[in-house]
């Protein structure tokens, strides 16, 4: 029997490749000043992703393993963004404070005024949170992160819109696309069973998807810093994708600066 790594073996000899220059980027500095802080955790986001897309994608956990190369890619724009846009980080403090105030609105909301889990007392100290962190954005309310336009500054358009996007429908969110996984439909477009089994069709591009994320974060993690044998060993390396893509498939664009 043909292992998943037999079958796909150029795709897993370049990941164990990239993989470890990965950690030996991720692991060769400490961080010293506000930026590199968000860079250097940016980064190992996503290399533990990009490491978990490879064991679910092994394993035929097709969904999940493209769930996670979402939010890879979702990294490394935000990675692209703390190279480009100095003021990313406000946006990033502005975004997690938006999701704390609808999380507050939402208790308030949903949980009926005599419910034991939230007391008088903590009800009416979590509506003073949600007035008190609200009152430092007025007149307006903060605002989400747009990753499309995230992905713009960040010079990731591309990886935005065939990757992203991508798996954004087909993996992430509950949509009819991510549904059909679980479904047997012939030509005809009829349904003809029920799936539940590992997936092991189209792991190359699911792996291919991984990679083009990861050199995307790699290289916004090595812009300007100088070092020169890394930036031609993540040359060498997209190369090297660029090969297998043009001899397996098709597959996002090259990380560009």
């Amino acid at each position: 029997m043909v292992t998943i790594r037999e079958r796909y073996a150029p795709w897993f000899g370049l990941i164990e490749r990239l993989n470890g220059f990965a950690m030996s980027v991720l692991l060769r500095e400490r961080p010293k000043v506000n930026e590199e802080v968000y860079l250097c955790t940016l980064y190992a986001r996503a290399v533990t992703m990009f490491q978990g897309v490879v064991l679910l994608a092994e394993r035929g956990m097709a969904t999940e393993a493209r769930t996670l190369v979402r939010g890879c890619a979702e990294t490394a724009i935000a990675l692209g963004c703390v190279r480009r846009d100095k003021e990313f980080f406000d946006r990033l403090d502005e975004d997690y404070d938006k999701h704390r105030i609808a999380m507050a609105h939402e208790l308030l909301r949903l949980l009926p005024e005599k419910d034991p889990n939230l007391p008088a007392e903590q009800r009416t100290e979590l509506q003073s949170f949600v007035d008190d962190l609200s009152a430092q954005y007025a007149p307006r309310e903060p605002r989400r992160i747009n990753w499309a336009n995230a992905a713009v500054v960040a010079g990731m358009t591309d990886l935005y819109m065939t990757v992203y996007r991508q798996t954004s429908g087909d993996a992430a969110h509950v949509t009819l696309r991510a549904l059909e996984r679980h479904l047997e439909i012939d030509g005809n477009g009829t349904i003809t069973g029920f799936r539940f089994f590992p997936e092991f069709e189209a792991v190359d591009e699911t792996l291919s998807a991984a990679i083009a994320a990861l050199l995307h974060a790699t290289d916004a993690k090595l812009h300007g810093g100088g070092d020169a044998p890394a930036e031609e060993r993540l040359r060498l390396l997209t190369g090297e994708w660029d090969d297998l893509v043009k001899s397996q498939g098709a597959a996002p664009e090259r990380p560009a600066r």
